[in-house]
């Protein structure tokens, strides 16, 4: 090979190196041995060319490339630094593995593993919690939850469907719809769960559990019972099939009667049978906090007794009673009574009528109007006007209940008389203002601190938006409309010596631990003074012993009251129905004994026969009243005051 031709060799691999990043050591021992046979023998140096820098070369000469091998030393040292760095690798690793490994085993994250593991090889069920207790103020039991057992069908899991159908027809006394249907769903085997029968005896779910049928489940749950039968029920309320309360006492009160539900856990087995013996309570249930009410169970049923006798007598339909204790507001009774609409056969109702239906009020009103006029100073008992039997106001020519000649009488007389005139006469001193500022402060237009559900605010127009003869009706109780427990609140203002004491229903609550709860006193307000209210109390037993009332008078009591003969309004906006004849509400309110009022007490007849004497409240709930206040009489152990009203 000619110099020329290794020159160009040489500067071929250069290039090649830089290209590739690396050298190519067979490259350069290849070159190396070419080198050595190609060159010629030794020479000796000499001179100017021993100086000449390596880098440069004269024209023509071939420059000379040294290769050296490795250094084992540092080859040694970079083995030495990898293994180094892979320890540290390898260690950093591990410390990671391990600290994974501890937060598993001692954070939440152990907890997480644990539960899931757990939940492998058991199961948790819930323990039902009983319901709370109703009770009335003598601790009798109004409503309670008693044992029961449910059963139950997985299609799935049944054997022989027909025999398992047969048995459960013969124990449970299935009906014929019940058993085509449980026959169909085993017949499908679609669903895993099926209702058989809900609550029933304790005694036929252990029968059933005793015969160990496939598929067939026998669980324990709690029943609704009143133990009183129908008593109260329209207060009560009642519970949905599950226990969760959906009306009256047990809809308000439903978060406290609730319990806490407990768990049971069981080691399970392989195929998913539990193991005997390994049932364990990881929480005892809570039973729900009882409820004791201001009911007397005895005065309740007294009040219901005695409007369905009466209801059935004039074929009314429907009553209400509310006896209340004057100093306290507490509600010994609360009892709707309402026909039938499948018999007609009258009952003790579902709904709580005298609290969530409103209806005019009728003469009862006249109560408040009277009662202001007193207050403000107006009148007295003596005052007197002019009554005419009938007079023109706004658009329509309003009258009394009767005709008679223009007659001279006395606020006393025009109160135990129930004179509509009268009553605007003595109204139109007071103006329209303040007397709906004291129908307001009566507790008139809007509900009670009772907060029923369902509790009506009843009807009652601010005076400015009144129109016509509207304006002055409202005097006498027409035009607006209020429930029972309102006018019965409304007329103990006068026995409470001129406070308003708000309603109460609920006497203490009972906690799991027997720890009794009172609950507050009802919140009260002045409405009129107390001579107001005496010299009122005395024109009210005047009205039963000698006025419209006298059906209401009782033996060794002094009666205060008033009845009211209201009209109902119908669907077509007038007072006449589409025979062009007129619906009544008729009631009668009153305190006993007049001297020390205890207790008052409203009676309210819906709809007596319309053309028949007894449409009024004097003589539809007048003696309904007496009957239902002599029981109350004895129940409460009252006695006679030792100095009486004597009627005039």
């Amino acid at each position: 090979m000619t110099t020329r031709q290794r020159q160009r060799r040489t500067r071929q691999i250069q290039v090649s190196e830089r290209a590739t990043g690396r050298s190519s050591t067979t490259a350069r021992r290849s070159e190396s041995r070419t080198t050595r046979r190609s060159q010629p023998a030794k020479r000796r140096v000499v001179g100017s060319e021993r100086k000449r820098p390596r880098s440069t070369s004269a024209a023509g000469s071939t420059p000379r490339i040294v290769t050296h091998p490795p250094s084992p030393r540092r080859r040694e040292g970079s083995s030495r630094r990898r293994l180094i760095a892979s320890l540290v690798v390898l260690t950093v690793g591990l410390l990671a593995v391990l600290v994974r490994v501890g937060a598993i085993q001692t954070a939440a994250m152990g907890a997480e593993l644990r539960e899931e593991g757990a939940r492998q090889w058991t199961r948790t069920s819930t323990i039902p919690a009983g319901r709370g207790t109703i009770f009335d103020r003598n601790g009798e039991e109004l409503a309670l939850s008693i044992p029961a057992a449910t059963v139950s069908v997985n299609p799935k899991l049944v054997v022989d469907p027909d025999a398992t159908l047969a048995t459960l027809t013969a124990v449970l006394d299935l009906s014929d719809a019940k058993q085509q249907e449980l026959a169909t769903e085993l017949e499908r085997r679609e669903r895993g769960f099926v209702y058989v029968a809900r609550q029933v005896d304790p005694s036929i779910g252990e029968q059933l559990r005793s015969l160990r049928l496939s598929g067939v489940d026998v669980i324990s749950e709690d029943r609704r019972v009143f133990p009183g039968g129908v008593t109260g029920r329209s207060v009560i309320g009642r519970t949905d099939i599950d226990g969760i309360g959906i009306s009256g006492l047990e809809l308000q009160f439903d978060d406290l009667l609730t319990g806490v539900e407990g768990q049971l856990t069981r080691e399970m087995a392989p195929g998913g049978r539990s193991i005997p013996g390994t049932g364990e309570v990881a929480a005892a249930p809570i039973p729900g906090d009882d409820l004791v009410l201001t009911l007397d169970r005895s005065i309740q049923y007294a009040c219901e007794e005695a409007l369905i006798e009466q209801v059935e007598r004039l074929g009314a339909r429907g009553a209400t009673c509310v006896v209340m204790d004057a100093p306290t507001g507490e509600i010994y009774a609360m009892a709707s009574v309402r026909r039938n609409s499948n018999n007609g056969v009258a009952e003790v109702a579902t709904g709580n009528f005298a609290v969530v239906d409103a209806d005019e009020p009728g003469s009862v009103a006249k109560v408040i109007t009277v009662a202001a006029a007193l207050d403000a100073g107006l009148v007295n008992r003596t005052t007197s006007f002019v009554v005419p039997w009938r007079e023109q106001y706004y658009d329509d020519l309003l009258s009394d209940a009767w005709q008679h000649p223009d007659e001279t009488w006395s606020v006393e007389e025009i109160f135990t008389k129930s004179s509509n005139i009268g009553t605007i006469k003595i109204w139109e001193r007071l103006g329209r203002e303040r007397h709906w500022e004291y129908m307001r402060a009566f507790g008139l237009g809007e509900p009670t601190a009772l907060d029923f559900p369902g509790e009506s605010p009843g009807i009652f127009k601010h005076w400015s938006d009144l129109w016509g003869s509207e304006r002055v009706t409202v005097s006498y109780g027409q035009g607006l409309a209020s429930t029972s427990i309102q006018l019965a609140a409304a007329v103990n203002v006068v026995a409470n010596n001129g406070v308003y004491i708000a309603p109460k229903l609920v006497h203490a609550t009972v906690d799991s631990d027997a720890s009794i709860e009172r609950t507050a006193p009802s919140a009260t307000h002045g409405v009129i003074s107390a001579e107001a209210a005496a010299e009122l109390t005395d024109i009210m037993a005047q009205s039963v012993c000698r006025g419209t009332a006298t059906s209401a008078a009782m033996d060794n009591f002094t009666v205060a009251g008033k009845t009211g003969t209201g009209l109902k309004a119908q669907p077509n906006g007038t007072y006449l129905d589409e025979n062009g004849m007129r619906t009544y509400y008729s009631s009668f309110v009153g305190f006993f004994p007049a001297e020390d009022p205890a207790v008052t007490l409203l009676i309210s007849i819906d709809e007596p026969p319309a053309t028949s004497d007894e449409r009024f409240g004097g003589t539809a709930a007048g003696p309904v009243f007496a009957r239902v206040a002599a029981t109350i009489v004895h129940e409460l152990g009252l006695q006679p005051p030792a100095e009486t009203l004597a009627c005039r």
